[in-house]
């Protein structure tokens, strides 16, 4: 047995974004939300950016602007449990159009039919770092003067035409929490591109409630930071009530302003970005490598004119044959399609079901970890898991 366990996700924090978020949590340093906002606006080309305690609460926030009260929002049937919370939070209906297994991008014929059955305002969702086809899906929803939101919470530097993910829709969300590709241990941002919603924006943020000092979401981000080394990862993983890599439902809090500790840091995250990505493309492409010809597993393809920022590798199984590995941070996808929360329940339009690719995603979808703890020695754990040969490392060709 290897003693190497490796998070499912993870990003880097530098000990000087540490240090500052310290500083920021007892008091001793602040102002970072200007600079982050600022930084924000330039490289996701947005009018604003309103800095909340949450990704989640950032949609919430979009929600409660974008759907009339009572209204009905379209959401993938594939996706993060966030998405639910979000809506209860916004006090909205919801209905489900279907997303492609083979890109993880909405389904546009499943899109057109959504529309067709009412909704209001629709969201689309990049997963995992994969691109979903937003423009697309826009003109589509542009034809029946339906606003879009992009849920670019796992966007991870991913690209669409070149243009980075959470940059594209007239309303884009992020999220900056522990999973995320850039982390501040907690936190989102709601970016506007449009003069009407700045003008909105800018209120929202004036009324927008204080947010905690983000003392305990440091102090997590230091424990983590010691123990996802992947010879002390065993430890944190073993222990159930931590629920280490498991979708958990939140019930829905009022939204906050990002705390000063969370801006403190992700002032440092985002410097980072640039080579966080590069690494995590060059990861998968050797994975991309390794799966060429197998009989066992399909690659997740990015759709023509994306590429991936890889917030985790995804792959289908095939056979139905894999089983998830702990020691190699290999997990299966989301458990449940969004009609299985028992807590979406209530708001769920009546008939609304999850397509078969949402389906075939949630029985037969495995992420696997390239961050920056994963290297040439666990790249051929998971050959060995997938069972296959590991090829020769030297006659692959790093990512430029």
């Amino acid at each position: 047995m290897s003693w190497r366990r490796q998070a499912p996700v993870l990003s880097r924090v530098s000990p000087r974004g540490l240090l500052d978020g310290i500083s920021a949590a007892v008091g001793f340093h602040a102002g970072a939300h200007a600079e982050v906002s600022t930084a924000l606006k330039r490289r996701y080309r947005a009018l604003d950016a309103v800095l909340t305690d949450s990704g989640t609460s950032a949609l919430t926030l979009a929600l409660r602007k974008i759907v009339r009260p009572g209204g009905t929002v379209a959401y993938p049937a594939y996706g993060c449990i966030d998405l639910t919370t979000a809506a209860l939070g916004a006090g909205v209906r919801v209905r489900l159009y279907d997303v492609d297994p083979a890109t993880l991008s909405p389904d546009l014929d499943s899109v057109r039919a959504v529309i067709s059955r009412g909704v209001d305002a629709i969201v689309v969702a990049h997963l995992y770092g994969y691109p979903a086809d937003i423009k697309g899906l826009a003109r589509i929803a542009a034809d029946h003067e339906i606003p879009v939101i992009e849920d670019a919470a796992q966007g991870a530097g991913g690209t669409l035409s070149g243009a980075l993910l959470g940059s594209i829709g007239d309303v884009s969300i992020l999220s900056f929490g522990r999973g995320k590709g850039t982390t501040a241990g907690a936190g989102g941002a709601l970016l506007v591109r449009t003069p009407e919603l700045a003008e909105w924006a800018s209120r929202e943020r004036s009324v927008l409630a204080s947010g905690s000092n983000g003392g305990t979401a440091v102090v997590s981000l230091v424990a983590q930071r010691l123990l996802t080394h992947p010879y002390l990862y065993r430890l944190p993983s073993s222990i159930p009530g931590l629920r280490l890599g498991e979708m958990v439902y939140r019930a829905p809090q009022s939204p906050r302003a990002m705390s000063a500790a969370g801006a403190a840091v992700l002032r440092w995250a985002l410097r980072d970005d640039p080579r966080q990505i590069s690494s995590r493309q060059e990861r998968a492409n050797t994975l991309l490598a390794r799966l060429s010809g197998s009989s066992r597993v399909k690659a997740i393809c990015p759709i023509t004119g994306g590429e991936s920022g890889y917030l985790r590798f995804a792959l289908i199984d095939i056979r139905d044959s894999l089983t998830p590995s702990v020691d190699l941070g290999a997990r299966r996808g989301y458990p449940m399609t969004l009609e299985q929360h028992p807590q979406l329940a209530p708001l769920l339009a009546a008939g609304e079901r999850a397509g078969s690719g949402s389906k075939l995603l949630r029985d037969r979808l495995f992420t696997v970890p390239t961050h920056f703890q994963v290297n040439d020695d666990d790249l051929a754990r998971v050959a060995e898991w997938l069972g296959r040969p590991s090829p020769d490392l030297s006659m692959l060709v790093p990512a430029t």
